[in-house]
């Protein structure tokens, strides 16, 4: 007689809790909810942003699995499937509309009806993290004014990214919608914590007032950085748990009135371009900054001002176009240097460059470099060996260590060693 599948003995009496967390286990997306900065030096490093990104997006086909098994699962694990949305297409924010209204619909009928019966809650009360990523052109107007009633039903959101997409919304000239913003504050101010806004359409001035007026318990803040609305900080709201300011210029000066270390007495992060620093906030902030990101990096314009600003700063990353401008004097107190590289090609000369640049630098409390991406170091190690060895022996008798992306340290046939992808 042929055996039938049977479920293991009481495999159907699991408690919901247990489901829950074999659930969470399963979708969870490393830093995908992460509300505070990862030390970029830390052992294993952070993910990128668009490593992020792509990782929701993956986790998306475990969710959809897990919401077909049957009745009980899909209303287990619903929770999972909305709690990081990411829009990959334009016109998924109109049919989103459409599934959190009816949800939320059926969650207040469920608590009106009698004693005893079981209680539907809405949808969008689980989502915790939003992102458009748009991977298609578009220029429908109509669907980013769809997110004007899908904030209303996200009342515990943490996370709001305008990201990176493949296809960003085409850069006519419209302006992001009045109202959009202004449910993003009044319905989900209290419960954000990180807003990164990476490109277009962007904010108007006064719609960032607006913004940060009703954001509190804002921990991260992220500005496009090509976005021509000069003055988002300038009505000066006090942001008492803001720890990182991205992609902060010149014109983010606070009002003649404002008192230092009064706006912002948390943050300790700043990101911002070498030729245009926000030179009131550095002024102002500088002795409470620890960690700055020039994220542009022009030789012209040197590190001068956060030598004499910052005197507390002991972590620094740069953004480098080429070698040639990797800066010959840091600030004294810095013990960590992260390097990027925008470079498709490292050539022997340019190798050579970035080995004796590394030479040159006798900061006294200097401990390590790390190479934070692979473009540089990882091609010379593959490409140019002979260089490599080099570079390495030339660097044998300096005080601090060189890492790779990996924080794995760079000695001498370290090459050969297999590294994971950064």
């Amino acid at each position: 007689m042929m055996a039938t599948p049977t479920d293991p003995p009481g495999w159907g009496k699991l408690p919901p809790e247990i489901w829950f967390s074999i659930f969470d286990h399963a979708t969870t997306v490393p830093q995908a909810l992460d509300t505070h900065l990862r030390d970029p030096f830390d052992l294993h490093p952070p993910l990128s942003e668009s490593q992020v990104q792509q990782k929701i997006f993956d986790s998306l086909a475990t969710k959809r699995y897990l919401v077909r098994v049957c009745k009980d699962w899909y209303q287990m694990a619903s929770r999972f499937l909305y709690r990081e949305i990411i829009i990959g297409r334009g016109h998924t924010l109109v049919s989103l509309r459409a599934t959190l209204l009816e949800s939320h619909r059926r969650a207040e009928e469920s608590a009106t009806q009698a004693e005893g019966t079981k209680f539907t809650p809405a949808l969008g009360q689980y989502t915790l993290r939003f992102e458009i990523a748009t991977r298609t052109h578009t220029t429908a107007i109509s669907e980013l004014v769809a997110l004007i009633d899908i904030l209303r039903f996200l009342p515990n959101l943490r996370i709001f990214v305008m990201g990176k997409g493949e296809r960003p919304y085409h850069a006519i000239k419209f302006h992001l919608p009045l109202d959009v913003l202004s449910p993003l504050g009044s319905y989900c101010g209290q419960s954000l914590h990180v807003v990164r806004w990476h490109r277009y359409p962007y904010p108007t001035a006064p719609q960032w007032t607006q913004l940060l007026h009703t954001t509190p318990n804002l921990r991260i803040l992220r500005f496009p950085t090509d976005d021509n609305n000069r003055g988002r900080l300038q009505s000066g709201h006090s942001l008492p748990h803001l720890m990182s300011l991205e992609e902060a210029e010149s014109s983010d000066d606070l009002p003649g009135n404002a008192l230092p270390n009064r706006i912002y007495p948390s943050l300790y992060h700043l990101s911002s371009s070498s030729f245009l620093p926000p030179t009131f906030l550095l002024n102002s902030h500088g002795p409470q900054l620890t960690f700055i990101t020039i994220n542009t990096f022009d030789p012209d314009h040197p590190l001068d001002l956060l030598l004499t600003t910052c005197p507390n700063l002991t972590k620094l990353i740069i953004h480098l176009h080429s070698p040639h401008t990797l800066p010959d004097r840091l600030p004294k107190t810095i013990t960590h240097l992260g390097l990027r590289f925008d470079m498709e090609n490292v050539s022997r000369r340019d190798a050579r460059l970035v080995f004796e640049a590394l030479n040159a630098i006798r900061e006294p409390n200097l401990e390590v470099v790390r190479f934070l991406d692979r473009r540089c170091i990882d091609r010379v190690r593959d490409h140019h060996p002979k260089v490599f060895a080099w570079g390495v022996d030339l660097l044998a008798e300096i005080r601090y260590r060189i890492e790779d992306c990996d924080g794995v340290p760079i000695r001498p046939h370290s090459y050969s060693t297999p590294g994971s992808s950064c």
